[in-house]
């Protein structure tokens, strides 16, 4: 077995005139017995030899095994280990580690970021449950759990801990209410293209026409349209208030439908929006940490920008500017939500302050157009597989618990087959044709009436 223990208080070899151990320097001072020489453990000393003995035969076990953990690493903080050692090493795409920042600096540490990584367990996660949803809702506080015990997971993959504490089997994470995706009905597609400026009109026709998300839809180039098909290849993603390019969500590049009147509203708009050449830094998810002033430039020809195409963003769409200024007036004009609280706030010798405060549902976002596109796909009778792969997805299972409630009533043929046996002559009835009510998505033109109807500030 490796390792030794040595008494510091003893000389080893005893005295040759007395055959006594002889008093070292270190005689009465500090404790007496110290455990060394087992590889890649710290040395230890322990007031008692019994004590020094067993933690020996523990740690050169566990050692030859290699799950040894020394206790003294885990008695460093939580908010030290997460600041010092976890965060500036965390690699994830710069957007989603923008937002867990809030989650884990502001919901997690301000609570147990005092405790020692070996203190905490189950009791003081419930306790942190306990205080953190008191300020946030129970889809926030279910994401903030998950970063909690990928915190606490790296803490054992460390071996700064035994193991982690949110694998308890008596600990459940926050159990966030099932929400169906919503879509929208054929008028309110209708009320929202009239409420929309003519200038940011077509993204609303990339979301419902293409599945694209939002930065998806400002990241399009007419160079991406090859016939029939959307080559989606990047999104305009804004990190810490700055705007770059970036491969689509999960770095998964794929082929989206472009039907002919999203072909033909496409060139028309560019008709009266001239595209712009957009250069902004390219932010790759496999180098998530490089300063943002070495990450590599990229011009693209995009199809939506903002009146302004000067500055550091070339004219990029900002999802900020873009749901506070053009997105929510729109589903206010187009009766989806209500109209905002304005609150006016007077300054003395300063601006008078205006604050909005939107009463907007999250599921009315631009997503809502993706949603809406699968609805009209499925209804046409699609495959789930199909659409899987025009939305992106990587399993299709997934995309069939999302989307099942869009699907036809399934039943409908076979019932009307069955019938026929029993009344002959009966057969057709009650058949459905697939895709029958899908509406009419896209306008067969756009004019340019409307054009001048764009918000101030871009």
């Amino acid at each position: 077995m490796p390792g030794y223990i040595e008494d510091r208080w003893y000389t080893k070899k005893p005295d040759a005139a007395t055959g006594k151990k002889r008093r070292t320097a270190r005689y009465g001072k500090g404790k007496r017995w110290r455990v060394a020489g087992i590889p890649g453990v710290r040395d230890r000393s322990f007031e008692r030899e019994a004590d020094a003995k067993a933690w020996l035969k523990e740690s050169a076990t566990d050692s030859t095994r290699g799950t040894f953990y020394d206790p003294r690493d885990g008695e460093m903080t939580l908010r030290e280990y997460v600041e010092e050692y976890w965060w500036p090493n965390l690699r994830k795409p710069p957007g989603t580690k923008q937002s867990m920042k809030p989650r884990v600096f502001k919901h997690i540490l301000p609570h147990v970021g005092h405790l020692s990584l070996n203190r905490i367990g189950h009791d003081e996660i419930l306790a942190w449950q306990t205080k953190a949803e008191r300020n946030i809702d129970v889809s926030t506080l279910a994401t903030t759990w998950r970063h909690f015990s990928s915190i606490m997971q790296a803490a054992h993959k460390a071996k700064r801990i035994p193991a982690n504490p949110f694998r308890d089997e008596d600990l459940k994470a926050p159990a966030v209410p099932k929400s169906k995706a919503k879509a929208w009905s054929p008028e309110t597609v209708i009320a929202m293209r009239a409420a929309l400026p003519a200038r940011y009109g077509i993204l609303l026709d990339l979301g419902i026409a293409a599945g694209l998300r939002q930065g998806e839809a400002f990241g399009f180039s007419p160079d991406d349209v090859d016939g029939d098909e959307i080559k989606v290849v990047r999104q305009v993603v804004r990190i810490n208030s700055r705007l770059g390019f970036a491969p689509p969500k999960g770095n998964k590049e794929r082929i989206a439908p472009c039907p002919p009147a999203l072909a033909r509203a496409v060139k028309e708009y560019a008709n009266l929006f001239p595209t712009v050449e957009v250069t902004l830094p390219w932010v790759d998810p496999d180098r998530p940490n490089l300063d943002w002033e070495d990450r590599p430039l990229k011009t693209v020809r995009l199809l939506v920008t903002t009146i302004r195409t000067s500055g550091k963003s070339g004219g990029a769409m900002n999802r900020t500017y873009f749901d506070d200024h053009v997105w929510k007036p729109a589903l206010v004009e187009a009766g989806v939500i209500p109209a905002p609280e304005v609150e006016v706030v007077r300054r003395p010798g300063r601006a008078t302050l205006k604050r909005v405060r939107w009463r907007m549902p999250r599921e009315e976002g631009f997503h809502v157009t993706r949603h809406t596109f699968a609805s009209i796909v499925l209804q046409a009778g699609e495959t789930i597989t199909q659409l899987a792969a025009w939305l992106g997805h990587s399993d299709p299972a997934f995309t069939l618990r999302t989307y099942v409630h869009f699907m036809p009533k399934s039943g409908s043929k076979g019932l009307a087959a069955l019938g026929a046996w029993v009344a002959p002559g009966a057969a057709g009835e009650g058949e459905v044709s697939a895709g029958s009510d899908s509406p009419q998505i896209l306008p067969s033109a756009r004019s340019s009436e409307g054009a001048e109807g764009v918000p101030a500030g871009q």
